[in-house]
């Protein structure tokens, strides 16, 4: 089980710790976890702006060959957003986790923590 974060949400106890953090944009760079081994992974994303609702200022996460994709609808106010990936869903030979910003979208951080 993770370590309880000290960061933004302590008290949910989602891991949003540097080691957590998705930062590449193309892939080619490992995710900080084997994505297969975990049986869900939480994505969250963090002070997303620029976006709006289908067109392409949006916010795609990609762990293991699956888009998550964040657009307005997906964000609270804050810009604050999260999703649920089946690890057995990623590719087994594929374990890159990038994002991808769209348009005029920007975001403060996403992070992966891996669901028990």
């Amino acid at each position: 089980m993770s370590q309880r974060s000290s960061g933004i949400f302590p008290r949910e106890g989602f891991n949003l710790d540097d080691a957590a953090k998705i930062t590449a944009t193309s892939t080619g760079t490992d995710a900080p976890v084997t994505l297969t081994a975990c049986k869900t992974i939480r994505v969250i994303v963090i002070g997303a702006s620029g976006i709006d609702d289908g067109g392409t200022n949006k916010v795609t996460v990609t762990l293991g060959g699956q888009a998550v994709v964040f657009n307005a609808a997906e964000l609270d106010g804050n810009g604050v957003g999260l999703a649920h990936v089946r690890g057995t869903l990623c590719d087994q030979d594929d374990n890159d986790a990038f994002i991808t910003l769209g348009g005029t979208a920007a975001v403060d951080g996403v992070f992966l923590e891996k669901v028990e």
